[in-house]
């Protein structure tokens, strides 16, 4: 078994990610928040053009804060969902991608809220929610899987809005791990991306979770991105790494030869926790990693650049926004890998 140090255990390992409320709005399902909009005509449901991903896209956003998730069997988790609008005040009809956003242990939902409105600008239907297990990995990767089941639900109310050939997952810590894992047991995902993935264990006794690589790896069979850092990889609260190098989001990129296409991209002098929205209401969580030199906004930036060109080229098929997965185009400070040697 892999040892795990306990700033791992509060940062990117096992349990229930049910921290904070949802996204600080006390509204029913079908409630509206401020997003970017556009000044022209209503857009339609053709890709976009490939202007910069990493800025807004041509739609307006429409959030239900918080929504029940059946999870069959495993109960219900609270859920919050974006989607594209014409307007803000209603979701547009569709039908759009639709992306899982999964959580790092311990962290909000909320704290993703950024990267799925972003996404929604860009023409996808965006999911964060919580996790029902209170630690076993392959269960959260599975309860993914039932998220999508009831996305495609009438009972979501978002089957006729959203393509159920045009699913993908992102996750960050422990949610990029269960992201990359459910990628692996469902065929109705189509594209993963992971944000500073850790393929880490329990540290106080096991509860049945496994390692995803290299030992699962070989069964990944669509295409990932991968952002990461290397300031997390060594060193931390009491001498423990919070991503250690071992468990990082270089090993998913080495095992993944099975992949169809593969994007590495290294933020440098990044931090594990540059990929949550905000930082002073993250808690003890975030105490446990070291802090970069490179400035959240600009992680920020190059995730939202990275994240929705990924899924344009891969769920849609806009072979226009290859040009921003280039070295040239991805931004600094920053090395990516296309390649992983297989």
């Amino acid at each position: 078994m892999r040892l795990l140090a306990l700033v791992c255990a509060l940062a990117a390992c096992g349990g229930s990610s049910n921290v904070g409320d949802d996204d600080g709005v006390d509204g029913a399902s079908g409630t509206t928040d401020g997003a970017p909009g556009t000044d022209g005509a209503p857009p339609t449901d053709a890709p976009p053009a490939a202007g910069d991903p990493a800025m807004p896209g041509s739609w307006m956003v429409h959030t239900q804060a918080s929504v029940t998730i059946s999870l069959g069997s495993a109960g219900n988790v609270a859920g919050s969902v974006y989607s594209p609008s014409s307007d803000g005040a209603a979701p547009a009809a569709g039908p759009f991608p639709l992306v899982i956003v999964s959580s790092g242990f311990q962290l909000a939902r909320s704290q993703y809220r950024i990267f799925c409105e972003h996404l929604a600008t860009w023409g996808h239907v965006c999911i964060t929610h919580e996790y029902a297990s209170s630690g076993n990995h392959q269960d959260k990767a599975r309860e993914i899987g039932a998220i999508i089941t009831w996305s495609l639900s009438q009972a979501s109310g978002l089957a006729a809005r959203v393509d159920a050939q045009a699913i993908g997952v992102a996750g960050h810590s422990l949610g990029g791990k269960v992201s990359i894992n459910a990628a692996i047991l469902d065929t109705r995902i189509k594209a993963v991306v992971g944000w500073d993935p850790v393929d880490a264990l329990p540290p106080f006794g096991n509860d049945g979770s496994m390692s995803v690589t290299p030992e699962m790896m070989g069964n990944l069979r669509v295409p990932m991105a991968l952002l990461g850092e290397l300031t997390d990889a060594n060193g931390g609260l009491g001498g423990m790494s919070c991503a250690p190098a071992a468990d990082n989001y270089q090993q998913y990129f080495t095992a993944a030869c099975e992949a169809p296409a593969l994007l590495e991209v290294t933020i440098q002098q990044a931090d594990h926790m540059d990929w949550i929205g905000d930082r002073g209401s993250c808690g003890f969580a975030c105490l446990a990693c070291q802090n970069g030199q490179t400035a959240d906004a600009v992680v920020h930036t190059i995730t939202k650049r990275v994240t929705a060109a990924w899924f344009l080229r891969h769920l849609r098929g806009d072979t226009s926004v290859e040009t921003w997965l280039s070295a040239a185009r991805v931004g600094s400070p920053t090395t990516i890998r296309t390649s992983n040697g297989c």
